[in-house]
């Protein structure tokens, strides 16, 4: 038998009012959980942070050339070390309620400043990288670039730049190695593999 128009629009009715109302309940207990997961996480006492991969800032890996003049260069090594002695570490990973759980809720406002610190940093870092190699200053940009990927910076101007470099100096198999790694960090936006991989011809 035939079923209505009227009646399979009821049941579409009934079905869609019933996922709905599921879907709602469904947010609502989520909601409450996270609540109840961040009101829990205030009590938490402090824990070790020695797992945290905290970065240093120093002269070590800028370039050799510094000075009080006006040019980008020492523009951008100025701000890279107004974070020297300053805690950096990329959490980004890591939730609020995560870090308070994981670390307790005494570290949690140090453990912030050295995300904002490192995500402060990311930005001078990569152009510093690209300046260098403009600049024709390879070795040095390398070492930036080196820096920048082993603190587990991973973006488009580190990378590219990298990559450049071992293409200009036709080392293939590290121009390979920094695509594996870029590739195996779970970090590197696809535009950034692409354009990597386009240098290997």
């Amino acid at each position: 038998m035939k079923i209505p128009v009227f009646g399979l629009v009821m049941i579409f009715v009934a079905w869609l009012t019933y996922e709905l109302k599921k879907h709602t309940r469904m947010e609502k207990k989520a909601e409450a959980e996270f609540w109840e997961r961040e009101r829990k996480s205030g009590f938490i006492p402090r824990k070790s942070t020695s797992d945290i991969n905290y970065i240093t800032i120093d002269e070590s890996f800028l370039p050799v050339e510094r000075g009080e003049s006006d040019s980008e260069l020492n523009t951008l090594c100025n701000r890279i070390l107004d974070y020297k002695g300053k805690k950096i570490a990329d959490l980004s990973s890591f939730s609020n309620t995560e870090l308070k759980e994981k670390y307790g809720t005494a570290n949690f406002t140090s453990l912030s400043e050295a995300d904002t610190n490192f995500t402060a940093i990311v930005a001078p870092l990569g152009r510093l990288t690209e300046c260098l190699y403009e600049e024709g200053r390879l070795a040095e940009a390398e070492t930036v670039g080196k820096f920048c990927v082993n603190s587990g910076i991973y973006t488009y101007p580190v990378l590219y730049t990298l990559g450049q470099i071992y293409d200009t100096i036709c080392d293939t198999e590290m121009l390979k190695d920094l695509i594996q790694v870029a590739e195996e960090s779970g970090k590197c936006q696809e535009r950034t593999l692409s354009s990597l991989k386009a240098l290997l011809g």
